[in-house]
């Protein structure tokens, strides 16, 4: 059983013609599925995962991502973006007595944010950009 690994370039124009026909999608999973069927129409032996069809559509600017997110026991924030893998940037705030305190993370590229414990996306909603 083999299969061909699609360039970046052939991934966005299957991200392409899918939100033609489909602007708004509720799930990480929906977008992945409609992809590789349109993959396998360009060709039969193409394979992409959910993880990288969202970040080369991220990357492209072809859509933007709704994050829903779920409580998480974890409290460490983490230097990358769970969701496209860019580095996060601290929001920070001056106290009173002049020391600095860090109010978040987010990520410049896709607008994942991390406040304490609210942390992991659980959802990703994803609508066409015009």
């Amino acid at each position: 059983m083999s299969y061909r690994i699609p360039s970046e370039g052939e991934i966005s124009k299957a991200i392409g013609n899918v939100l033609v026909r489909n602007p708004h999608i509720h799930s990480q999973t929906e977008l992945c599925r409609l992809v590789v069927e349109e993959l396998k129409g360009m060709n039969g032996d193409y394979r992409a995962g959910a993880e990288r069809i969202r970040r080369v559509g991220i990357r492209r600017g072809l859509f933007t991502v709704s994050i829903s997110y779920s409580a998480s026991s974890v409290t460490g924030t983490g230097e990358k973006c769970p969701v496209c893998r860019e580095k996060l940037k601290s929001v920070r705030n001056m106290t009173l007595d002049g020391g600095m305190v860090e109010l978040m993370r987010k990520c410049p590229q896709c607008g994942y944010t991390v406040r304490g414990n609210m942390g992991r996306p659980a959802r990703y909603s994803v609508n066409r950009r015009f």
